[in-house]
């Protein structure tokens, strides 16, 4: 029995003295909690632990807490340098970005131009209308720039597409023997619909955006590199009984490569204006029917 007695004598003072140990212990403590990333620098000495939060741009301070070690403590500290790669959302692109927040150069993505399109100096006033052609363009599915204050300079690769379009009665677009575009009759008896250039092109766009002081507007301008890949002609009419047909072909010639000038405004970077304007002409044969495109239209994610 005594030593039944001895066994739980030492459980309870076992279970005792764990139970002492828990209630000391208290549930830890949040010493420093930053919302933004920033430069965070960690720092150890005998006189303890020091967490120092700066900011990334302007380098100052903006948090910092030291945690003492007791005088009995044994220290051993070694030094690594690292850098924390983000999403964020800084000015001027809004719909994705991959930054290293530390470093001025960053990846983005831009959205979409939808506007419509004036064929200027085409010599007919009859010929190609403003109110049927229009330009849909993904500004840039991938953007690298290099952020100054409250400016970047950005490059980015993007797609355009442009479609200009007739619907006046008896003339219609046709391929002359020069790979250029003229103007031709409809067969005889038929009804016409309409007649429509289109083009496709590889841009890169070369733009400095700055964000206007006091206000949630940004402004962009700069060139536009085009890479006319693709063109053709299409024209449709009903026939006399009434069956849709259709006259395509590719057997023409843009020009290759061509500039535009854009320019935007847009407000905190979701919707905006936009001009853009191509002091080169669309077609390179000769003789042909030729202008310079002018589009004006909405932007969206920009």
């Amino acid at each position: 029995m005594n030593y039944m007695n001895k066994i739980l004598a030492v459980i309870t003072a076992a279970i005792l003295s764990c139970s002492s140990i828990f209630a000391m212990q208290e549930a830890p403590d949040t010493l420093l909690h930053i919302t933004t990333p920033s430069n965070l620098l960690i720092t150890e000495s005998p006189a303890g632990m020091k967490v120092t939060v700066t900011d990334s741009v302007s380098g100052e301070c903006i948090d910092s807490v030291l945690t003492e070690y007791s005088s009995y403590a044994s220290i051993k500290t070694d030094t690594d340098t690292g850098k924390g790669y983000f999403r964020e959302k800084r000015p001027g692109h809004n719909i994705l970005e991959l930054c290293d927040n530390s470093s001025p150069w960053g990846v983005s993505m831009l959205g979409v131009c939808v506007g419509l399109t004036n064929p200027l100096g085409q010599g007919s006033p009859e010929g190609l209308q403003w109110s049927k052609s229009f330009e849909i363009s993904w500004l840039s599915c991938i953007n690298v720039y290099y952020s100054f204050g409250r400016s970047d300079i950005s490059f980015g690769l993007g797609f355009d597409w442009r479609n200009y379009k007739a619907t006046t009665a008896g003339r219609r677009l046709v391929a002359n023997d020069n790979k250029g575009i003229e103007w031709g009759e409809y067969p005889e008896g038929v009804t016409p619909k309409y007649s429509r250039l289109k083009v496709f092109s590889l841009q890169v766009p070369v733009l400095y955006r700055w964000s206007i002081p006091k206000s949630s507007l940004n402004l962009r301008i700069g060139p536009v590199l085009n890479f006319n890949t693709y063109a053709s002609l299409l024209t449709v009419w009903d026939d006399p009984d009434g069956h849709k047909m259709e006259d395509f072909t590719k057997a023409i010639s843009p020009r290759r490569f061509t500039v535009d000038f854009f320019g935007s405004l847009s407000f905190n970077n979701i919707v905006g204006l936009y001009v853009r304007y191509s002091p080169m002409k669309v077609m390179d044969a000769s003789p042909s029917v030729n202008f310079n495109p002018l589009t004006i239209g909405v932007t969206i994610g920009i």
